[in-house]
């Protein structure tokens, strides 16, 4: 499988809506498909921008994310998927609009020592979204 591509990235939220309002503010994507299956109470959202495509989960029942994995470094250490990441054309400019909006973060700007300058951010439910860029 030489040409595979990434299809999606799959979260489980807690309202569709306000996730849905979330990555569309914040990143600019698109409502692109909803539906539903009642009989299990899940309502899927298709959300795009660009190649990249989020499905958005939201079950009536649901559990909420565990209180070590909205921390970074116990997050990391634990086996998993851990998040995705965004790159900004400029990671300051980006920093500074997603602080004057409101996000809530869960580092300040770190630098790598090969120099790419990071920062993660949550989701309304508390989910690590990384911002990465020069």
């Amino acid at each position: 499988m030489r040409n595979v591509r990434l299809g999606h990235i799959a979260i489980s939220v807690s309202n569709i809506n306000k996730s849905t309002h979330f990555y569309r503010k914040h990143f600019g994507f698109r409502l692109t498909e909803k539906y539903s299956n009642k009989e299990i109470g899940l309502t899927i959202a298709l959300i795009k921008k660009g190649g990249i495509s989020l499905e958005l989960f939201e079950f009536k029942k649901h559990k909420k994310l565990p209180a070590y994995r909205k921390v970074l470094d116990n997050d990391l250490r634990t086996l998993g998927v851990k998040h995705f990441s965004f790159t900004p054309p400029d990671i300051e400019e980006a920093y500074k609009r997603l602080k004057k909006s409101g996000v809530k973060f869960a580092t300040p700007i770190r630098t790598f020592d090969n120099g790419l300058n990071y920062f993660f951010i949550k989701d309304p439910d508390g989910a690590l979204v990384e911002i990465m860029g020069k």
